[in-house]
């Protein structure tokens, strides 16, 4: 359902730069019609009380350093995206960056740079082009040797998305 990898996601940006500067809803972005990225009513009001919920405890988690639980709460986001009001957008890519933060600090660096893959796979939405992509694990990846390309390319989209 996202991006299939990160030149897709760049673009996606880039169309969506484009339709924000003109406001045409004839030029609307290809991965706005998509309706698998619709959630209806009665699964988006319980989406928002769970992600909004877990999106707290996360936070709370990760500034207690209790990696132990920040990852299990990341899945559970993860596999519940399909309830968000943005699904494949900046809760995918906040939940992927803080599992991914999780597996670091377990000492996988493997899953971690895994995890920095996959929430680059995001369409761009008013908070990730306003805010930009979370750039924590990338720039914790940069120092490890096997991670810096990875790191580098996410760098590279995470500024297409904040043009």
């Amino acid at each position: 359902m996202g991006p299939s990898n990160s030149k897709e996601a760049a673009a996606a940006a880039r169309q969506y730069y484009a339709w924000i500067e003109y406001q045409d809803p004839s030029k609307l972005p290809d991965f706005m019609n998509d309706p698998r990225l619709e959630v209806g009513l009665p699964c988006m009001l319980p989406g928002v009380v769970l992600h909004a919920s877990l999106s707290l405890i996360s936070v709370i988690c990760q500034k207690a350093r209790l990696w132990a639980l920040l990852g299990p709460l990341a899945r559970l986001r993860i596999r519940t995206d399909w309830l968000s009001y943005e699904p494949r957008q900046c809760g995918y890519n906040a939940a992927y960056t803080r599992l991914g933060l999780a597996e670091l600090k377990r000492g996988n660096t493997n899953a971690a740079i895994a995890c920095l893959q996959e929430s680059a796979r995001v369409w761009p939405c008013p908070h990730s082009t306003s805010f930009g992509l979370r750039t924590a694990l990338a720039h914790k990846l940069e120092k490890v040797p096997e991670a810096n390309a990875a790191a580098q390319e996410y760098l590279q989209l995470a500024k297409e998305f904040r043009v």
